[in-house]
C-alpha cells in the first residue's frame, strides 16, 4: 500500500484560508505533516472552486449542486427502505472517478457516509477512512449505518462524543470506530510576542454569527456585571456565513438590538478569513465559546488556548474533551454561571495569566503533530 492521502471533501468547498471551513482546515493541516512525514497528498476540489493552500496536489473536478432539501429526504427514504443513497452518490460520483480505480493509498470521505458503499466498490484496493466532524447518522437506520461500517475499513470521528453516539446506534462496539479531537498548529497560534494593555479586558467571540454558537449568552453575561467601575470589552467577530459581503440576518440584527443597553462593551466586526484570524486572537484577553448545542470539536477551542487565551466554553458535545483542563467550562442554560466565570476573569489579571497558562499548556498536548500520530496509529499505519 502506498503512503498517499486522497481526500474527498464536500463539493463545492474551498481548499483555502479565505473561507472558514473547519473541514478543509483540517485536511491542510493533516497534509502540512504528512507531507513533512515524506507522504503524498491529492484533494479532489471542485472546479472553480478557491484552492490556494500550497500544501497537497489539487484534482479538479465537475461537480453537479448539492442535494436540497427534497432530495435528501428521497435519498433518507430509500435508504430506509434498504436502497442506496443515489443522489448523494451521484453528487461525490466525479470526485470518485478522479481517484484512479487501482489506487490503494488511504482514501479519506469527509462526512458523507451515504456514498461509502459505492467507493468500496470502485476503489476495492484502497483503505478507505470515513472522516466524521459532525454527527452524521441522525438520519440512518441501524442497517444501514451496519452495511456503512462494513464498506470502510475505519470511521474517524472528532470527539469521543460523536464515536460513542455512532456506536449506541449501531448497537454493538466496532473497533473501526474511533475519536480523535482535532489538534491546532501551535507554531501559528501561539501567545503574543508583546504584553497588551489590558486594563480594559476584551471578550472575543470567533464563530460564526448563529444562535447555535450562541453569542447571544456572551451579551447577556455581560450585561449582568456591567458597570461603570468594571472595564471590559465583548468583541463579536465573524457572521452567519462565511463572507463580510452577506447582508446581516435576522439573528445578527437581533444581536445589535440586544447590545444596545451596553453598547459601549460590545463591538461588532464581520466575517475574517483564516490568514487574519491569528491577530484578533492576539488582540483578545478572554476567549469564550458559548455553544447551545453538541458542538462536535470546536477549531476556535484549541486555537485560542494555542494564543495562551484564558478560555471559557460551554460543555456540550466534544468541546470538554478538546478542551481539557486548559478551559474553564459552563452550561450553556446558565448566564448566571458564565457571568460568574467572565467576571473572575475580569477582575482578577492574576487568574487570566494562570489560565492562560493552562490553556497554553493544553494546546501543546494536542497539536496537529501529536494528532497526525493518533490518526496513524487508528488507521493502522
Amino acid at each position: 500500500m502506498t503512503d498517499t492521502y486522497s481526500h474527498i471533501p464536500t463539493p463545492g468547498d474551498h481548499y483555502s484560508p479565505a473561507t472558514g471551513s473547519a473541514i478543509m482546515s483540517i485536511i491542510n493541516e493533516i497534509t502540512k505533516v504528512h507531507v513533512t512525514r515524506g507522504g503524498h497528498t491529492q484533494v479532489i476540489v471542485s472546479k472553480g472552486t478557491r484552492h490556494d493552500y500550497p500544501e497537497g496536489e489539487c484534482i479538479e473536478v465537475v461537480t453537479r449542486h448539492l442535494l436540497n432539501r427534497n432530495e435528501k429526504i428521497t435519498d433518507v427514504l430509500s435508504g430506509f427502505l434498504g436502497r442506496s443513497r443515489q443522489l448523494e452518490t451521484l453528487l461525490y460520483e466525479p470526485a470518485s472517478n478522479a481517484v484512479d480505480a487501482n489506487f490503494d493509498g488511504t482514501l479519506f470521505l469527509w462526512n458523507a457516509p451515504g456514498c461509502a458503499p459505492a467507493m468500496r466498490r470502485n476503489h476495492a484496493k484502497a483503505q478507505i477512512c470515513l472522516y466524521a466532524q459532525n454527527w452524521l447518522f441522525k438520519t440512518y437506520s441501524p442497517w444501514e449505518l451496519a452495511g456503512i461500517v462494513d464498506s470502510v475499513d475505519n470511521i474517524v470521528c472528532c470527539s469521543e462524543f460523536i464515536a460513542n453516539q455512532t456506536q449506541k446506534l449501531l448497537g454493538k462496539r466496532s473497533k473501526k470506530i474511533s475519536g480523535i479531537v482535532n489538534g491546532v498548529d501551535t507554531e501559528k497560534f501561539r501567545p503574543r510576542s508583546t504584553p497588551i494593555d489590558e486594563e480594559v479586558p476584551t471578550i472575543l467571540f470567533v464563530g460564526r454569527v448563529q444562535p447555535f454558537k450562541g453569542p447571544d449568552l456572551i451579551i447577556r453575561a455581560a450585561q449582568k456585571i456591567a458597570s461603570a467601575k468594571r472595564k471590559f470589552k465583548v468583541r463579536i467577530v465573524g457572521s452567519s456565513g462565511f463572507s463580510a459581503l452577506d447582508r446581516l440576518s435576522d439573528y445578527e440584527l437581533e444581536l445589535r438590538k440586544l447590545a444596545e443597553p451596553i453598547s459601549q462593551v460590545v463591538e461588532f466586526q464581520t466575517f475574517v478569513d483564516r490568514s487574519t484570524i491569528l491577530t484578533e486572537y492576539n488582540s483578545a484577553s478572554i476567549s469564550c465559546v458559548p455553544s447551545t448545542w453538541n458542538e462536535p470539536c470546536s477549531l476556535t477551542v484549541p486555537e485560542s488556548m494555542a494564543c495562551g487565551l484564558p478560555t471559557i466554553a460551554s460543555n456540550r458535545g466534544g468541546i470538554p474533551e478538546v478542551g481539557g483542563d486548559g478551559a474553564m467550562f459552563f452550561d450553556p442554560k446558565n448566564i448566571n454561571q458564565l457571568a460568574e466565570q467572565l467576571e473572575m476573569l475580569i477582575d482578577n489579571p492574576q487568574a487570566r495569566r494562570e489560565w492562560g497558562v493552562r490553556a497554553r499548556n493544553r494546546a501543546e498536548q494536542i497539536t496537529w503533530t501529536h494528532q497526525y500520530d493518533k490518526l496513524r496509529e487508528s488507521l493502522g499505519q
